[in-house]
């Protein structure tokens, strides 16, 4: 019994500590309650040659702008005709940009309707909150 004693604190202290710590999976389907509109599943685009989701995107004139980079003031590459679902790389932060009634600073790396690759603000996303990433968007590789 004594050792029990000894050991329960330990015990209770990892339960309490694996608790408090969720694993990337589990925050996924955490924020995917509070997105109404996450993206979907991967799938293989040929062409680029790349793994891509639908996202439910919009615009209020129907174009979305793609950035060359993940910050507003960089140039604009290309636009997406913004009605319906449109396909994204995956998700990743920059400078944060306010418009349209919304402030994010997660970016998703695109391809522009014109072909040129680029990073379109979360803003654009359907669903989620301010300052949240979209809830099932795969998140980039260090970029």
């Amino acid at each position: 019994m004594t050792g029990l004693r000894r050991i329960l604190p330990v015990l209770v202290a990892a339960i309490l500590l694996s608790l408090a710590t969720v694993p990337p999976a589990q925050a996924s389907t955490t924020r995917a309650l509070a997105d109404a509109y996450p993206c979907g599943p991967q799938f293989w685009k040929p062409g680029p040659n790349v793994y891509v989701q639908f996202c439910p995107d919009w615009a209020p004139d129907d174009s979305i702008p793609v950035h060359a980079n993940r910050d507003q003031t960089s140039p604009i590459v290309g636009y997406i005709y913004a009605p319906g679902d449109d396909w994204y790389q995956c998700g990743y932060t920059g400078t944060q940009q306010t418009a349209h009634g919304a402030t994010n600073y997660w970016w998703a790396l695109t391809t522009a309707d014109n072909g040129r690759i680029g990073w379109v603000n979360q803003i654009y996303f359907r669903g989620g909150g301010d300052n949240e990433p979209d809830a099932t968007l795969r998140i980039c590789p260090i970029i």
